[in-house]
């Protein structure tokens, strides 16, 4: 058992003033057996009110709206956690029985959406990788190690060279990335072996020499028969464990992103984002943790284009992900 403490900001600045600020957040870590959350505390540049619900994959959302003009916004998430080894993994089924319970449970509700395939143009390849693989009696577990295994020796962890609307097809090529897109093509395997896989998104622990510090980190959870939901890091070859700590869960990065939103206003937006997880409280006194929004005077000008823009193309991607 660890007690973790966790400092996330994130900034906006804006080369104007813009308005109308609208944010979902998912900065809630799960509170559960093994994950304990102590306390939260969101602070918000100008205090705006939260709207709180759980969504489909039950995660707690955060919606709030800023209204008046501004030229940066601070999200700072503070919380303590209290953090429990996973119990050591066990095969509690013959393999032959794992396959078929998922075979049966390929058509419900619960696991349809895990195990929808995104379109690509390396499915054959990636259908050949695969099949190096399998092998009489292997089971779902052994088959997503094997994954898992395969990503994190012949991609190369490197930040800057992707983004978050980079394609599997732009990954698969250059096979270089970070903890996003090594997860990203690590699902893609697992859905096309009909395993069921979803995209986890929370931190990581660096001293123990994990990979994915400093920034959110992300990783993949496959459904195991007999056993469930199991959380497995291509990052780091690992099982994840009493380290990583979970923030949300869904199909994709855009089911789980911390922070996503429009605003109003013709301007650059420039984000800045600031993660700290250690096992002692500190403080960080980050330069705009508790900043008040900077209010300025505007003249009217043409604010509804940008903001119409931005709101299209999040209701385009939301249709396509349905």
């Amino acid at each position: 058992m660890i007690k973790f403490f966790l400092y996330h900001t994130t900034i906006y600045s804006y080369s104007n003033p813009v308005i109308e600020s609208t944010n979902k957040i998912l900065l809630y870590p799960y509170n559960d057996i093994n994950q304990q959350l102590v306390n939260l505390k969101l602070t918000i540049s100008g205090n705006p009110s939260i709207y709180n619900y759980i969504d489909d994959y039950n995660n707690r959302v955060g919606f709030f709206t800023y209204t008046p003009p501004h030229t940066s916004l601070v999200i700072s998430s503070e919380a303590e956690i209290i953090s429990k080894s996973q119990p050591l993994f066990e095969e509690k089924m013959e393999a032959s029985e794992q396959w078929n319970t998922l075979n049966n449970v390929s058509n419900t509700v619960e696991y349809l959406a895990f195990l929808e395939i995104e379109k690509n143009n390396s499915v054959n390849e990636f259908l050949e990788v695969i099949s190096k693989f399998q092998k009489n009696n292997i089971t779902p577990f052994e088959l997503s190690q094997k994954i898992c295994l395969y990503i994190n020796e012949n991609f190369t962890y490197e930040k800057g060279i992707t983004n978050v609307f980079s394609t599997i097809d732009e990954v698969w090529k250059i096979k270089t990335g970070v903890c996003q897109d090594f997860t990203t093509v690590m699902i893609q395997f697992c859905r096309i072996a009909k395993i069921p896989a979803r995209y986890v998104s929370g931190y990581v622990f660096a001293e123990e020499g994990l990979r994915g510090a400093g920034a959110t980190h992300a990783w993949v959870e496959v459904f195991i028969p007999g056993h469930g939901w199991l959380g497995l890091d291509p990052t780091n070859n690992c099982i994840a464990d009493k380290f990583h700590i979970r923030l949300a869960v869904g199909r994709n990065y855009h089911d789980c992103a911390p922070v996503k939103g429009v605003y109003r206003g013709n301007e650059k937006q420039f984000m800045e984002v600031r993660v700290q997880l250690d096992t002692k409280k500190r403080n960080l006194n980050f330069d705009l943790i508790n900043q008040e929004v900077i209010v300025d005077k505007v003249e009217e000008t043409d604010f509804q284009n940008s903001y119409r823009k931005n709101l299209e193309m999040i209701q385009q991607q939301q249709q396509q992900q349905q």
